[in-house]
């Protein structure tokens, strides 16, 4: 049907054909002309975009530039405010200074309290391993074994005042208390008082501070618990840079002391004449070591006019890495000790030596380890090995919880001529607990 309708249109109106074709292609031709105006529009409409973008950027960029510039001509003219301020203050000579009085605040000294708490128990229940005393800490038991008055404070701009007192069951006694004389003339310090002398890695550690709850075997052996120390004077030097080192220092010290061990304490024994050599090398940012050469003499409490000397070679390595020092650090401290002390009888030669570490594993624990030897000054055929391992964890910066087990051998009779008997070996396991209250701020170990 539709196609018979188609050729009847073809054959009776051919005119209405050609004008089909006609409006067909005036149509196409039409939108042809449209999508070309369209892709000329879109083309405009980018470039303008694109113009609108640079405009907006360069705007951005002068506010940025102007607001540089009004912080700067702030900053600019309360400087020119400040230094007019001091000037008209200098001027001013209407203000009264008094020297040497300053207000009551500026008086006081860093104050701080500290408490050093430990409870043991071993293996031994001989008196002189679990009592208190110049060779133990205390044994089978709860100790309080110190609290720490410290009081620290720069006298002036040329010195400081440092005082720690000690408080134990047995009584109060200074541990330290020293004034200091700073930068001084040839790079030198001076130091006057009680204090801890410089002699190895560990000497003027207190016993809050160790790396292991108790001082090295080795240490204990020459010096006491009580370490090297006493009443007199010191002086520090920075010397140029030797054996290719990144600082190198000298260290003097003269003293009243010995507690009886290697050297007589006895007020008319004589002085104690101390010196320690160190050097100092950076490894890299994050490391360092150091060596120390140590040595001391004076009178032994043996008759006669005998003395004792003392050698001492000490090894430090610190690895911190920058930035993540506060979750990772490596100590490491070596000592080696020799001991030559005359007597009546003859000369006695020992040895010792200690290796501690601390690792520490977090923000908050650490682990330790020591081992030890030591010969005893008077009788080097008597010896004693110690071995520990310890945990710390630290609930902040003032409070610390050590859990740590040692175990001691031993091969000794007598100690500086009193009889004790064979001590027995004995395995020790400890808790101890550290606290301050207050700035407890010690110079640099």
């Amino acid at each position: 049907m539709k196609k018979s309708v188609f050729l009847i249109m073809l054959l009776f109106f051919p005119g209405s054909w050609q004008n089909l074709f006609a409006q067909e292609e005036a149509l196409s031709d039409s939108i042809a002309l449209l999508r070309k105006e369209l892709r000329s529009l879109q083309q405009k409409y980018d470039r303008e975009l694109l113009k609108l973008d640079s405009l907006m950027m360069q705007f951005e960029t002068k506010i940025k530039t102007g607001e540089k510039e009004d912080d700067l001509q702030k900053l600019l003219e309360e400087a020119d405010h400040l230094a007019a301020k001091e000037k008209e203050e200098e001027m001013d000579l209407s203000k009264k200074f008094h020297t040497g009085v300053r207000q009551q605040q500026g008086l006081n000294p860093n104050i701080s309290l500290g408490g050093d708490f430990f409870g043991a128990v071993s293996s031994s229940d001989h008196e002189f391993i679990t009592e208190p005393g110049d060779f133990s800490y205390g044994n089978n038991g709860f100790f309080m074994r110190e609290v720490e008055l410290a009081l620290v404070a720069p006298l002036d701009p040329f010195t400081r005042g440092k005082n720690f007192i000690s408080i134990t069951q047995e009584g109060i006694s200074i541990e330290e208390a020293y004034m200091e004389w700073l930068n001084l003339p040839l790079k030198m310090n001076l130091k006057i008082g009680i204090f801890y002398t410089e002699f190895g890695p560990l000497n003027r550690y207190h016993d809050h501070a160790l790396p292991q709850f108790d001082r090295p075997r080795a240490l204990v052996n020459l010096f006491s618990n009580a370490g090297l120390g006493g009443v007199g004077f010191a002086a520090n030097f920075m010397l140029p840079k030797i054996l290719f080192s990144d600082a190198s220092t000298l260290d003097i010290s003269i003293i009243n002391g010995g507690y009886d061990v290697s050297f007589d304490s006895k007020p008319d024994a004589g002085l104690l004449y101390i010196g320690q050599f160190k050097n100092y090398y950076d490894i890299s940012e994050s490391s360092y070591f150091e060596f120390r050469l140590s040595g001391v003499t004076g009178k032994n409490s043996t008759a006669g006019d005998n003395r004792s000397y003392i050698g001492s070679l000490g090894l430090s390595y610190k690895w911190a890495p920058v930035g993540r020092s506060k979750y990772r650090t490596f100590d490491w401290k070596t000592e080696f000790l020799y001991s030559y002390r005359e007597e009546a009888s003859g000369n006695i030669q020992s040895k010792g030596f200690y290796s501690s570490i601390q690792n520490k594993l977090s923000a908050r624990f650490w682990i330790g380890g020591r081992i030890g030897y030591s010969e005893l000054p008077d009788d080097n055929r008597q010896q004693e090995w110690d071995y520990t391992i310890n945990l710390d964890f630290w609930q902040s910066e003032f409070i610390f919880t050590r859990i740590q087990y040692q175990y001691n051998w031993r091969n000794v009779v007598s100690w500086e001529s009193f009889p004790v008997g064979l001590l027995p070996n004995n395995h020790t396991v400890l808790i101890q607990v550290c606290w301050a209250m207050g700035p407890h701020k010690h110079e640099a170990y």
